[in-house]
Formats: structure tokens, sequence, C-alpha cells
């Protein structure tokens, strides 16, 4: 008989439409091996959200409901609901897929932190407050109480360490990825008309719209390329909901789009919109100041757009020497992107950066060689 293992998991990115941590948990249950040797305990105080609606069709996953007048905050219910919980239930792993653990877990847990980045320590003024007390409280804790780190890039890992003096050993990277028989079985469906109406052959950007992502330095570099060439530039494509920006940059960005209509935001897309939506434009700009990963830079190259980013390590580890780098310091920086969206819609050159590294079955496989360790050495 086999033995099956039960997992706790931080749940609650699960909760609300696809988001990076959300999309992180969800694909890597979808793809991971040996279902029949994991149970897989969600805990969220919402219930799953339509979007993951595939989760919990999973035969080995299942959505933990209690929390009572917990429930009414996703903090409260991690910090306080989860360890009763866990106190009268037994697990034998809890996954911490928010690189925070719930406090007071029992002493014999054995515990997985997966870490996403370091905004709370390089970036605080990008948070919201809520978040930022949370990870204040926890974060210390949740990394020395882990038995094993899962970072979702090479340069994450290393900061981590750094910072808190983490044993390296008991670390490693599951990259965040694709799927691509999905990706492409999604192009097959019908393409909106909203999407439609967008033409081809624009510049593109994926990402909420908070202060980490740049968008003010993305805007100034936009009028820059739009006073260039007058006559003969491209749209500009924003996929992404407004998250905690300045309401004055928001106002700033929309008056914009009025003013000239070559600004198209796009929130609520659904999955096949965004396919279709990668795969009809000609250039991908991201100018994050900090990110862990990239999930919207590693999409983008898999329908082969050419990209061109902030340069930052964890891009370089996405897209080596396949893709442009630029600085985002200054005005001066903002005209030498200008300089080189134009540049290249002058002359295109095809792109073709390999993702094999980046591809959720890699994720889910890495991630189940790490809980079966840690299980292991328990025994």
């Amino acid at each position: 008989m086999v033995k099956t293992y039960k997992i706790g998991v931080d749940a609650r990115p699960l909760s609300t439409r696809v988001s990076g941590v959300g999309r992180l948990i969800a694909e890597t249950l979808k793809a991971f091996p040996n279902k029949e040797k994991y149970e897989f305990l969600l805990f969220s105080h919402l219930p799953i959200h339509s979007d993951h609606k595939a989760v919990l069709e999973l035969p080995n996953v299942r959505w933990v409901n209690g929390g009572g007048v917990l429930k009414w905050k996703g903090g409260l219910y991690y910090n306080l609901y989860i360890p009763f919980y866990l106190f009268t239930h037994r697990l034998d792993l809890f996954w911490g897929s928010q690189q925070v653990l719930p406090p007071f877990l029992p002493g014999d847990l054995k515990a997985v932190l997966t870490y996403c980045d370091l905004v709370l320590y390089l970036y605080p003024n990008t948070m919201r407050w809520i978040a930022k007390i949370q990870q204040r409280m926890f974060q210390r804790y949740s990394v020395m109480r882990s038995s094993f780190i899962l970072s979702i890039s090479k340069q994450t890992s290393d900061d981590m360490c750094k910072k808190f003096g983490y044993p390296v050993e008991q670390t490693g990277v599951a990259y965040p990825g694709v799927n691509p028989q999905e990706m492409t079985s999604l192009l097959d469906t019908p393409i909106s008309n909203r999407v439609k109406d967008l033409g081809t052959g624009y510049l593109l950007s994926v990402s909420t719209i908070e202060p980490r992502k740049n968008y003010p330095f993305l805007l100034e570099a936009y009028r820059e390329y739009r006073k260039r060439n007058p006559h003969h530039y491209r749209p500009w494509v924003i996929v992404g909901k407004i998250g905690w920006e300045s309401p004055e940059f928001i106002e700033e960005l929309i008056q914009e789009r009025t003013l000239y209509k070559d600004i198209f935001l796009l929130d609520s897309v659904s999955d096949s919109e965004l396919q279709h939506v990668y795969k009809r434009a000609g250039l991908f700009v991201f100018a994050s100041k900090y990110e862990g990963f990239g999930i919207p830079m590693v999409e983008a190259l898999f329908h082969k757009i050419p990209c061109i980013v902030s340069d930052i390590p964890t891009f370089h580890e996405i897209g080596k020497d396949g893709v442009i780098y630029l600085p985002i310091g200054t005005k001066e920086d903002a005209k030498g992107w200008a300089l080189a969206i134009d540049s290249f819609f002058q002359n295109p050159m095809p792109m073709d950066v390999s993702i094999e590294t980046f591809r959720w079955e890699n994720a889910a496989q890495i991630t189940e060689g790490v809980f079966k360790k840690v299980l292991e050495e328990g025994e």
C-alpha cells in the first residue's frame, strides 16, 4: 500500500483571480508527479476562485473549510486559525507558498517555504501596508523555521541566504514558467473583438500597475518614442489590473490615453485573450525596478516576441543573451528606451531564447523532490 503524505498549503492566493503566486501554486499542483503519494489540504479564508477550479478537480486536493469569525481577514485566519487546526489535525508537512509560515507551528511539523522576493527589504514603499506588516512580523521566523527553502530565481535565493544567513545547502531554485501545451491550445479559441481591435505589432506590457513595475518610467519612454516618430509609431497595450499605484499617476495615464488614443489598458482578460494578445504583439517592454522572477517575460519569450527589459539580474537569468537590457534610472535612460524601441521597429530582428528551463512540470518535479527529501529526513 502506498503511503500518502498530508501537506498543508497556504492557498489564499487561489481565492482571487489569477496572480503570480496563485498561478505558481495552481500550476505546481496540476503538474505535481506521483499524485497518489500526496494529499494537499488548501488553507484559504475564502473559497477557491473559479479561475482555479481545475485545482479542486484534482483527486489529491481538497479545500479546508473552516475559520469561523477569523475568515473575515486573511491575516487573522492564517496566523490564528491555521495553527489551531494544525494542533488538532495531523499533517506531515506545511508549504508556505507566500514566504511566510503561520506562527506557533507544531514543533514536529516539517515546513518548506517558497521564497519569492525581497521587496520588503529593498522596496518596502511599493508594498501594501497590511502585507508589509505581516511580512515584517513573520518573515525572519518563517525563514529560520523552514526545513528547506525553494526560491523562484537564483538571484532571489542568493539574496535571501545573504540577508538571513540561511544555509545554502538547504536551498534550491524552482523556476516558475509556462505550460506550452495549454498556451498553444488557448490560441485555438476564437479571438475576442477587443483583442482584434488592438491590431498587431504593438508594444506590450503585462503586469499589475504598481510602483515596482515602473510604469511612470515606461510612460516617459513611450512619450519620447512618440516624439521620435510621430507619424509611424506603434500603440502601447498594457494588460494588468490597477494595483496600489499612486492615484496621481493613474490619472496621468488615463489622461494620456484619452488625449492620444494610443494607449490601451486591458483589465480582467481571460487566459485565451492573454495568449492572443501576446501572439499579436510586436515588442514586449518590461521596466521593473526589481523582480523575484518575471513570468510575463517568459510568456513573451514563449511566443517569440522580442523583449526590451530593465537591466536587473533576474531578467538576465531568463533572457540570457537573447534580449535587450537597458538602464532605468534617469530621463536620459527613458530616451534610450525610446531610441531602442524605434530602432527595433525600423529594423525588426527575430529572436529565439530557449525557455526549456521555465516549464511548470520542471518546477513541480523539483518541488516534489524537495518535499520527498524533507519528509524522508523526518522518518
